[in-house]
């Protein structure tokens, strides 16, 4: 009965949140300043198009590099603050806006990774159905998460941000390889000493490994990142595994997460007939030299299941002590160590869980 109630409310803040939306950016609100901005870089193989709106700026069609940075608002919204952390779901706390995009030249672009010294440099591969503006928003978020302890470099590929058009992305992803072995080359060959992380997530995956191969091809095959991150990987299980000796050296570490209640993925590997990486339960990959993360004891807080390392605060959690501190699996909050045919795993468990 608790949870149905959770549901209602959850459903309620959800209507509240879409009209305060409406009314905060429509022509009646739009001059109304945020209470907080945030930014975040980018690198884009989108094409510009005519709409100077920040938040159209790029489309999904196939254009030449461009780098930049987005400036993204938000508002909080109080009544969703207060009940977000009583239910099971993620509820959104705050409206956001992409409100200024700035397009940087290459000197001035790797001036702008300079300003913020310390920590990581987090290169960033997004999934399909990503438009620019939702590029911009988890993006800045992200930042946002890592505070100045990294600096968050977005890879915008021409996705076209509709759910039906998997094959037509798949395929805009691939395209965008080289341009992505380029930008993974630039930001691991700087000298400044600053660890790179590689963050892949879902279809991201295919182009990351795609890229990886790319530069080995160049003649490049030693490390490419300090870290390297696949989260809910879309990509061929038993190619994967079959290429790990491929990819193993690529990365100083190597992180799986994987969920048996991802949707998108059980849908991905209906269409191509096969097991993706990202799926856990039966399918669950775990490799010697891979650090493999489970997080199916955790639900899903979206219906998708697809993007819980953002909003599922345990995995946003443990992700970011991973990369900020490179804190090793057993010394993390909330996880327990498993076995799969003698290899250890880890499980990510709810806080509750966890301690008992």
């Amino acid at each position: 009965m608790k949870r149905l109630a959770a549901l209602f409310v959850g459903l309620a803040i959800a209507v509240l949140a879409a009209v305060a939306a409406w009314l905060a950016f429509s022509p009646h609100g739009a001059g109304q300043p945020p209470a907080e901005v945030g930014d975040v870089l980018f690198v884009t193989t989108r094409a510009e198009n005519d709409d100077k709106a920040p938040a159209e700026r790029f489309d999904g069609r196939r254009g030449s590099v461009s780098r930049g940075r987005c400036s993204v608002g938000y508002r909080p919204l109080p009544l969703a603050e207060r009940i977000a952390g009583e239910v099971e779901f993620w509820v959104p706390t705050d409206l956001q806006d992409v409100r200024d995009v700035a397009l940087l030249d290459r000197p001035a672009f790797e001036a702008a990774i300079g300003e913020r010294a310390r920590g990581p440099i987090v290169l960033f591969v997004h999934g399909y159905s990503y438009g620019f503006d939702r590029t911009c928003r988890m993006g800045a978020d992200l930042q946002r998460m890592l505070g100045e302890e990294a600096t968050v470099v977005m890879f915008s590929w021409p996705s076209d941000a509709n759910p039906v058009d998997y094959v037509a992305d798949q395929v805009d992803m691939e395209w965008s390889v080289p341009e992505l072995a380029d930008l993974l080359a630039e930001l691991a060959g700087r000298d400044d000493g600053r660890k790179l992380k590689l963050l892949a997530h879902s279809l991201g995956t295919r182009g990351v490994l795609f890229a990886l191969d790319l530069l080995a091809l160049r003649g490049d095959d030693g490390p490419a990142a300090e870290h390297l991150v696949l989260l809910a990987p879309d990509y061929d299980r038993q190619a994967f595994i079959d290429q790990w000796p491929r990819f193993r050296h690529r990365a100083d570490r190597v992180t799986l997460y994987a969920s048996s209640n991802d949707t998108p993925l059980k849908v991905s590997a209906a269409l191509h007939d096969h097991p993706r990486l990202g799926q856990a339960g039966e399918h669950l990959v775990v490799l010697d030299g891979m650090t493999t993360i489970d997080v199916s004891a955790l639900g899903r807080v979206r219906p998708s299941g697809h993007e819980y390392f953002f909003y599922d605060p345990a995995v946003a959690a443990d992700l970011a002590e991973s990369l900020l501190h490179g804190t090793p699996a057993e010394k993390r909050s909330n996880i327990r160590s498993r076995t799969l045919d003698g290899r250890p795993y880890w499980a990510l468990l709810p806080p509750e869980s966890a301690t008992k």
